[in-house]
């Protein structure tokens, strides 16, 4: 059996690890590079990935450094499946889409400054319709389903309590009369988070793959994050000012609403108005809506209608700069 790190070595982004195992090739995860101009260059040079050879595709998450490549892989000849989890597939039904669209928007503005320069046009890394594309090759599992993939290759989805629908993947592997397991957490959650449920424990494997970007620090508790972020709120408040938040829009930004609700019932702060620039329309995904099938276990459930801060879509796009509002 070979294994070969194709990304997230050496540089955070562009997940994906390559396994042979006699005419068996797959990847687990297919993340985009992203950072500066070197790096995203990388996204366009995926020979290595030898997407015409691939059987299968694992996927441990919907995050786009996981899953971003896919639709040019789909593009440069992958016919295989994406396996993954029900949720993780309903938000790369947003991700990707949105995914390709910023590749569109940047090709054009790229297009256009080149012409000017007399260069040749720009084309962008993938569109919409090989996102739309990519979709089609999507197969869902259920937690802790054992699925048989042929030539001796079991795999199992675990809850990574990282977004919603992530996962440990764990592959059984036999060769040579032997069974090896290894195991990809892909990016793992804390315990007692508000949303998404704790992760799953492994208790055996043989190979243990995973990335280590919080490796070497310590986080703050989530009590001490929350009594942080209330004290900056207040302090805006105090002072009439506004509160930006850079934040990814899968996992970060749900928190942060939720974190907010909670200060405004408990009258800890008056209900103020949250503007999300996001490439979600006011209703969310599916998988939003079945939120309950991957939510935690807590009894305060979380829930889209009552437990969250009145909520306005931003444009933060607009040519004048300002925030537009739905």
């Amino acid at each position: 059996m070979r294994v070969e790190f194709l990304g997230a070595a050496r540089t955070v982004t562009g997940s994906a690890t390559r396994l042979e195992k006699g005419p068996v090739t797959w990847l687990v995860d297919c993340g985009l590079f992203q950072g500066n101009r070197d790096l995203e260059e990388r996204n366009r040079s995926v020979r290595p990935y030898g997407a015409e050879d691939l059987s299968f595709i694992l996927l441990t998450h919907a995050h786009i450094d996981h899953s971003g490549l896919i639709p040019k892989l789909v593009k440069e000849g992958f016919q295989g499946k994406v396996i993954c989890t029900k949720a993780t597939r309903d938000l790369c039904d947003v991700m990707l889409r949105d995914s390709a669209h910023i590749h569109e928007m940047e090709a054009e503005w790229e297009d256009r400054k080149g012409r000017r320069a007399g260069k040749d046009g720009a084309t962008p890394l993938y569109t919409v319709k090989d996102a739309e594309r990519s979709l089609h090759c999507f197969q869902t599992v259920n937690y802790d389903e054992t699925v048989a993939l042929g030539e001796g290759i079991t795999v199992r989805f675990r809850d990574a309590g990282h977004i919603l629908g992530s996962a440990i993947i764990e592959i059984w592997v036999e060769e040579e009369g032997q069974e090896k397991k290894l195991v990809f957490p892909g990016d793992l959650g804390g315990p007692n988070q508000p949303i998404v449920r704790d992760p799953s424990t492994v208790e055996e494997g043989d190979v243990l793959v995973l990335e280590s970007t919080y490796g070497d620090r310590l986080h703050k508790s989530r009590e001490e994050t929350a009594e942080e972020f209330l004290r900056i709120i207040q302090d805006a408040i105090g002072r009439r000012a506004k509160v930006i938040i850079p934040a990814f829009a899968v996992e970060r930004t749900q928190d942060v609403i939720y974190l907010i609700g909670q200060f405004i019932r408990k009258n800890l702060i008056p209900s103020i108005p949250v503007y999300i620039d996001s490439p979600w329309p006011s209703q969310p995904p599916r998988s939003l809506r079945r939120i309950p099938t991957v939510l935690t276990k807590r009894r305060e459930r979380f829930c889209w209608r009552g437990s969250i801060p009145r909520i306005t879509r931003a444009d933060l796009h607009s040519d004048d700069g300002r925030i537009e509002g739905d």
